[in-house]
């Protein structure tokens, strides 16, 4: 059996333990390089290139040429994919996130009625974004849409609001 469809075929069970591991389980490894999802597409790559250079130039070039070329290009490839996709992913996804008890104290606006005793939901900016949440009034009174209201407090998924002062500077 060609060693370059079972580096392929290993590459394919990596891509599929990949997902597995950091989207089902959310696993990342300690080691940035050493990531599945990047030793997938290290050994995929390996695998397609022997692959396609062994089917065409058997002959011409030698099984250490065709190897030597298949990990260059493995590790080329895996590289960019690194540096342009799983990097900026990591930084997105750390930046998008933002503590919810750092909000408590902070207005936000009803942007749909919350009934007495019962659920609305507010609108608030963080860090530069607009954030949307489910929220109760902290005294179980009713509140209008459209009105200030400051973050008391969060529990669950819950912000617990109460009506807020706003004075204006005119």
């Amino acid at each position: 059996m060609n060693i370059y469809l079972i580096l392929f075929g290993i590459g394919v069970v990596f891509v599929i333990a990949s997902f597995f591991l950091d989207a089902v389980l959310d696993v990342e490894s300690p080691l940035p390089l050493l990531q599945p999802k990047l030793i997938a597409v290290f050994i995929t790559v390996v695998g397609a290139v022997g692959l396609v250079l062994s089917a065409r130039f058997e002959s011409t070039f030698a099984a250490g040429i065709i190897m030597v070329i298949s990990i260059v290009g493995g590790l080329v490839i895996a590289g960019i994919i690194n540096r342009l996709v799983v990097i900026p992913l990591n930084k997105a996804q750390n930046t998008s996130a933002h503590d919810k008890q750092a909000v408590i104290g902070t207005v936000a606006k009803v942007i749909s009625p919350i009934p007495a005793g019962g659920y609305g939901k507010i609108r608030y900016s963080v860090s530069g974004s607009t954030v949307t949440s489910p929220a109760k009034s902290e005294d179980g009174g009713a509140i209008k849409n459209g009105e200030n209201v400051a973050i008391v407090y969060i529990e669950g998924g819950t912000y617990f609001v109460k009506h807020s002062v706003v004075l204006n500077s005119n």
